[in-house]
């Protein structure tokens, strides 16, 4: 019995301690199972025990995210009676093939050389220290938004570049690692300001909107206090990550003086360029993202950028996580649990809108972060929630920027995040900083909802 249980539990945990721990992850997922609380029927609550022990297993590790995430597809599929495409929404998305032809895409940036012939050299000029250095990422997330219009794609190149920069100067290992980190939440911070920064997460948020949130509305209420709030969050990062970042510069290893681009290089130059104006342009042309992506792929492999080895780069416990983690919100819509979760929650607001009812807002919203993960699957929860049991004291685009300012940067655990799980399955920084920086920056949203978002949208009208 052991041995077959080695095959799915997280490795390093003693024989005697993961099946310890196992056995008490059960508790009270069983307890829902048998109790159904909240008035939901035998199958709504062995879909949420589903949930709350599968979401155990991913926070402590008891068991491997592949089986642990296969368990609660199997789940869904035989107890929830959600259809199909609810499911296996992500794997049926556009976004799936896309997430997998940028994994390729951004590795054949960094086997072109390109990066250490134009990037570093830049940086290099520009960044002298680790506050300049983060500077750098803020700004290139800005700079990329429209060049780079898919989220998830943007995230990885980036990341890939900064990596590669970082990897030519004498900065230590770890002030390294935490400065990646620093990349991925500058990510999620910097999306918050457009809806078209997260055509995932924000497309999805505005889609539940009762009112019509175009991108100009969005970058009207949400870009001022989202920068902001960027500033306040690289304060915090500075304080929370002094000892690694702080009385440090930034010099190359070795001064080296770069060769002219070869014909290969060009070559591959040729086809990023046009990539990436293509994705640009769009709106243009028509033609679609991730076809745009597969031909930049394609002709990578041609060029002999790419190579066959250059396949094990996908991350293939990141697509089968990610699978179960936006499936979570669409199943416990279909099968009515999340109606029943939220009607709970009825009680807690107050009589009439306040700063203290945004707060409450946010505090619903971080809670069902909390739960179920994914910013995705949250928001696919609560704004719909929320509109039900806030809509007749609040306009739906309030809910929905709320929600959005709740969400995007506030992660305990990396699969609170998929751009923070992207870059701890890449081993770009460990785990236990989104959980070091986590717990401030719990404080910091509710304080930058009352203190920022909330004069900023009572000043231009947002609240009637």
């Amino acid at each position: 019995m052991e041995r077959i249980l080695k095959c799915y539990v997280a490795p390093g945990q003693p024989d005697r301690g993961w099946i310890a721990g196992l056995l008490l992850s059960l508790v009270i997922p069983a307890a829902i199972l048998f109790v159904c609380p909240f008035g939901l029927t035998l199958r709504q609550s062995a879909v949420v025990a589903a949930v709350l022990l599968v979401i155990i297993w991913w926070s402590a590790g008891i068991v491997k995210k592949i089986p642990a995430s296969v368990f609660l597809i199997a789940v869904f599929c035989l107890v929830s009676r959600a259809g199909v495409r609810t499911i296996f929404s992500f794997p049926l998305s556009e976004t799936f093939p896309m997430i997998v032809m940028t994994y390729l895409f951004s590795q054949g940036i960094a086997n072109s050389g390109l990066i250490d012939q134009i990037f570093q050299p830049l940086l290099l000029r520009l960044v002298h220290t680790p506050w300049q250095c983060l500077l750098a990422v803020a700004a290139m997330f800005y700079l990329t938004m429209y060049v780079i219009p898919q989220p998830l794609a943007r995230v990885i190149i980036v990341a890939a570049m900064f990596h590669q920069f970082l990897k030519q100067t004498d900065l230590p290992e770890q002030t390294c690692s935490v400065l990646m980190y620093g990349v991925f939440l500058l990510f999620a911070v910097v999306n918050m300001s457009a809806k078209d920064a997260d055509m995932i997460m924000n497309h999805v948020a505005a889609g539940f909107s009762e009112t019509p949130i175009s991108n100009g509305m969005w970058m009207r209420y949400m870009l001022p206090p989202t920068l902001v709030t960027c500033a306040l969050v690289l304060l915090v990062f500075l304080f929370s990550f002094r000892r690694e970042l702080l009385g440090l510069t930034i010099k190359a290893r070795v001064q080296t003086a770069h060769a002219p681009f070869d014909r290969r290089q060009k070559a591959a130059l040729a086809v990023i360029v046009v990539t990436v104006l293509l994705w640009m342009t769009s709106g243009l042309h028509g033609i679609n993202n991730t076809v745009i992506t597969v031909l930049g792929t394609a002709l990578l492999f041609g060029l002999g950028v790419l190579h066959r080895e250059d396949l094990k780069t996908i991350d293939v416990t990141t697509l089968v996580f990610l699978t179960a983690a936006f499936s979570i919100g669409g199943v416990m819509k279909s099968c009515g649990a999340a109606d029943k979760v939220f009607g709970v929650l009825q009680g807690i607001f107050p009589a009439s809108f306040s700063v203290g009812y945004l707060l409450v807002m946010v505090l619903v919203s971080m809670l069902l972060h909390m739960i179920l993960g994914s910013n995705t699957t949250t928001l696919s929860v609560a704004v719909p929630g929320m509109i039900i049991l806030c809509g007749q004291t609040v306009a739906s685009p309030v809910i929905v920027f709320t929600a959005v300012a709740s969400v995007s940067f506030h992660a305990l655990l990396p699969f609170h995040s998929v751009a923070m799980m992207i870059g701890a399955s890449n081993g770009y920084f460990p785990a236990r900083y989104v959980t070091r920086m986590g717990l401030a920056l719990t404080v910091l949203t509710f304080a930058a909802v009352a203190g920022v978002f909330y004069p900023y949208w009572n000043m231009c009208g947002l609240f009637g």
